[in-house]
């Protein structure tokens, strides 16, 4: 079935699943004596690298009635992840494909959504076929999916951004970028509140600027606030603080949005390292994949929540998300417990790492995917660098240059407050090459990453 197809088949006899749901554990009570139905089966492509699991083709459909909050409302889907190259139906209509598995995305549905009262169907088709990972991946839509309602004039999605430009036990400055989105044929004259409110709820900074919106566009304001006697976000004492960012018109909430931040400074030295807060920090760091081991690639709150802590526990401080970025989830509990994170977005390029890998849609994809990992993961105190790759096979030629200026460039365009690195494989008589070839990679990174694959060391 080609993605402009309309989905033509009977539900009658499909299992009612909840999300997230990760079908090769799905499918465990359901197979048969004798039958490779699945999750293991010695058939599979993936062999061990992915477990001896089945991938192959499932379908979803989902069957819902707006009410009459609806009624006017610009109405998106959000996905966290659905591994992998999933297309989405809504009434018939192809919204499109997102081949990666591990980016969020999503679709505007308000133009194809039945009246109020009316039924609609969104079904999707998710493709987890060949041999794509190097390690269980899971299969279907393995993360959280959210129906967004909101008026037309509305802040972006991920269209907070939140900085923290000057920190200090005295005041700290919290600098908050918002991009407004108009998709009504009328301009907008709206104010823009923000209110900052600590651990406990309190505002402790506030302010509003007006703003005009032109029709069908979008607008950024930037806005900047002082918090004095701010508790600082760190290792030992996670604190967060909330940014309330209210749109009003005709004084009339119409927008609200509500992220949380912490107020930390973050520095990287040639000599002494990493600095949070002026205090040098050495990383105690551990490299995790995003399942969950028995319970599979399923992203469940309260147990991204407890790797987390059972990761703290064993005297870890850092972790690096091998070799894609993780659930939301992780990221929010990494927040609250004081984890640093480094965020990866890719495991390879162009060059394959297994025939139906993610080098086939690179070219056209990972600018797209780039973004959304950078727009949804910034405003998280915990991520503290950005890594485009994992053992780039070709770092040291061409391609490998010019990629890495533009994947760098990318990050640096949406967030400047954090340094790029990657993994490069430089290990003579592996890569056949010498470091000379390897120069003009490097120096499009920040911090340079080396990964000797023959002695199982990694270096950042």
């Amino acid at each position: 079935m080609t993605g402009a197809e309309k989905p033509q088949y009977s539900d009658k006899d499909w299992r009612l699943l909840n999300l997230p749901h990760d079908w090769s554990i799905e499918d465990l009570p359901n197979q048969k004596d004798g039958e490779v139905q699945g999750p293991f089966t010695k058939a599979s492509v993936g062999k061990a690298a992915n477990g001896f699991t089945e991938g192959g083709i499932g379908w979803y459909r989902k069957t819902f009635t707006l009410n009459k909050t609806y009624q006017g409302k610009k109405t998106y889907i959000l996905f966290d992840g659905v591994y992998m190259n999933s297309d989405v139906w809504i009434n018939g209509h192809h919204l499109g494909n997102h081949p990666y598995g591990y980016t969020s995305f999503s679709y505007d549905l308000t133009n194809f959504l039945n009246p109020v009262g009316k039924p609609n169907v969104i079904a999707v088709r998710v493709d987890n076929s060949g041999k794509n990972s190097r390690w269980y991946s899971g299969s279907g839509i393995y993360r959280h999916v959210w129906l967004l309602p909101v008026n037309p004039i509305h802040t972006k999605l991920w269209g907070n951004y939140i900085t923290t430009p000057v920190v200090s036990k005295g005041k700290a400055s919290v600098s908050i970028q918002t991009a407004i989105q108009n998709t009504s044929n009328n301009r907008g004259a709206i104010v823009v509140k923000i209110d900052l409110l600590n651990s406990l709820g309190q505002v402790v900074a506030s302010q509003k600027q007006p703003l005009t919106v032109p029709a069908d566009s979008t607008a950024t304001l930037t806005q900047k606030l002082t918090v004095n006697h701010p508790k600082l976000w760190g290792l030992d004492n996670p604190v967060l603080y909330k940014a309330r960012v209210s749109l009003i018109a005709d004084n009339q909430v119409i927008d609200q949005t509500i992220t949380p931040f912490g107020i930390r400074s973050l520095k990287f030295d040639g000599q002494k390292g990493l600095l949070l807060n002026g205090q040098v920090i050495k990383l105690k760091g551990g490299c995790i994949h995003h399942d969950l081991g028995p319970l599979g690639a399923a992203s469940i709150d309260r147990a991204e929540e407890r790797k987390v802590e059972l990761i703290k526990k064993a005297g870890y401080n850092a972790l690096r998300t091998s070799h894609n970025p993780p659930s939301p989830a992780l990221l929010a509990a990494c927040d609250r417990q004081g984890m640093l994170v480094l965020d990866e977005a890719f495991d390879m390029w162009e060059k394959a790492k297994n025939p139906q890998d993610y080098h086939l849609y690179f070219k056209d994809w990972s600018q797209r995917d780039l973004e959304s990992i950078i727009l949804r993961d910034r405003n998280h105190p915990s991520v503290i660098m950005w890594s485009i790759g994992n053992e780039i096979f070709e770092a040291p030629d061409s391609s490998g240059y010019r990629n890495a200026k533009r994947l760098s460039d990318e990050v640096k365009k949406l967030d400047p407050t954090r340094p790029v690195t990657d993994a490069i494989v430089f290990l003579p008589g592996y890569t056949q090459k010498p470091w000379a070839a390897y120069e003009p990679h490097v120096a499009n990174l920040d911090v340079d990453g080396y990964g000797l694959k023959a002695t199982g060391v990694f270096f950042f």
